[in-house]
Parts: C-alpha cells; sequence; structure tokens
C-alpha cells in the first residue's frame, strides 16, 4: 500500500530501478501525477520512461463529502484519481498526446473508509480498528491524454489483518515510524507490515498503489513499445 510521501532516502521495496527506460510512449515520458516514492519505483522498475508532477487535493474533504452523499468507495477512489490528473493537469503543461497517469486508494471496513493517519496516536486506532477482520483496499487509477481521461481501471483487494497485542501495535510503529502516516491502514506490506497479516489477496502491484498489469495492458494498445537499448531484444513489450 501506498502513500504520498516526501521525496526522501528510504527502504527500496522494490528492487533497483532500471536507469535507462526500456520502453517509451510515443508523445513522450509518461506522466506520473503523485509524489508517492512507491508509486514512482514501481514504473522505473518496469522501464518506464516517467516524469512526475504536482497533483494535489483536499483528499478528506473530497472522501467526506462523498460519504455524506453515499458514494461508494471504489467510485470515491475512481473520483480522486481523476482530480489528482487534472490537478496536475492545471499546474504542468503536457505534449501532444502524452499520457498522464494519476492513481488513488481507499481501505473501505463495514462501509467506513479510512484515510491517512493525522499522527501515530491515530495510526494506532486504525490498527486496532482493523486488526482480527478483513478490509478492502481499493486501488483505482486512471489515464489522460489532451486533457481527457481515455482509460481507467478499479482493482479491489480484500485483506485480512491478525490479531494484534498492544505492544506488538506500539513495537510496529516505533519500527515503521513516519512511514506508517504514508497510507490509510498505517501499513505497509511491501515492508514489515506483511507481518500484520493472515491473508494477503489480490495482485500485489495493485496493493502497492498501481495496477500496473492493467496500465501496461492499455498503454500496449496505444504506442507503448520496448526500446531500442532493451538489453533483452525485441520491438515490441
Amino acid at each position: 500500500m501506498t502513500g504520498t510521501a516526501p521525496d526522501v532516502t528510504g527502504p527500496d521495496v522494490t528492487g533497483p530501478a532500471v536507469r535507462l527506460p526500456a520502453v517509451r510512449l510515443p508523445a513522450g515520458p509518461l506522466l506520473l501525477a503523485s509524489a508517492s516514492i512507491t508509486r514512482r519505483r514501481l514504473l522505473e522498475s518496469a522501464g518506464f520512461e516517467i516524469a512526475t508532477c504536482a497533483a494535489v487535493v483536499d483528499e478528506q474533504a473530497i472522501r467526506g463529502s462523498c460519504a455524506e452523499e453515499g458514494i461508494a468507495a471504489g467510485d470515491v477512489a475512481v473520483i480522486l484519481a481523476e482530480m489528482k490528473g487534472q490537478a496536475a493537469l492545471s499546474r504542468n503543461n503536457t505534449a501532444p498526446g502524452q499520457c498522464l497517469l494519476a492513481a488513488d486508494q481507499i481501505l473501505e471496513i463495514d462501509d467506513e473508509m479510512l484515510g491517512k493517519p493525522v499522527d501515530l496516536a491515530d495510526a494506532v486506532r486504525q490498527l486496532i480498528r482493523l486488526q482480527g477482520q478483513t478490509h478492502r483496499l481499493h486501488t483505482a487509477a486512471i489515464i489522460m491524454r489532451d486533457g481527457i481521461r481515455i482509460w481507467h481501471h478499479l482493482g479491489i483487494n480484500e485483506m485480512t489483518m491478525r490479531q494484534l497485542s498492544t505492544a506488538e501495535i506500539d513495537s510496529y510503529l516505533a519500527l515503521l515510524g513516519e512511514a506508517a502516516l504514508w497510507s490509510p491502514g498505517s501499513y505497509q506490506i511491501e515492508s514489515i507490515g506483511m507481518h500484520l497479516f493472515t491473508h494477503i489477496g489480490g495482485c500485489h502491484y495493485t496493493i502497492l498503489g498501481l495496477p500496473l498489469l492493467e496500465i501496461t495492458g492499455f498503454l500496449r494498445e496505444h504506442g507503448l513499445r520496448m526500446t531500442d537499448n532493451n538489453p533483452v531484444g525485441g520491438d515490441a513489450a
């Protein structure tokens, strides 16, 4: 599960990044409307030529407004992803035909949506709320081109957290530190957060924050190709 942490040094959760792009789009780098380190590394490790662009929205206010209107959690994730994409487009110039990718995650338990914890005390409350139960993680991604959304995908993963003692929660948060505040649910399965679970269902990439298989499948239909300098050869992804 990923969040919008600042770009600081931290554990490399997805392996070494590919320094030379292995795949490219015809209209230039894929624009990533996210500050998430994990999302960026997922794309880099998959060989994408990317550029990041700012996308700032009031997620808590939007999520609260959607909850009042009874909008389903998955739909909220799609709405937030699109709003992030629009926010990025309003602050950054794009080349004609260039693709922009935005994503969002919503954690749902018993029809309640959880956002990022505001502090460590809130992280404790979230873990107490989730422990011993199954929740759903909704991961939405959208692709925009020339200011228009041309694709979206929603992946849903069921996650079951084991029973946790107070001491285990305190120890976990002490080890994870500020990273516990980067994502809803206060966990990071790409690192020590995997020890909290008895079952992790669905696509690993989707849980980390991007439905990467679906993204690449769509982009291959829109010109995504292997580069000539790719060491394994071939001219099509």
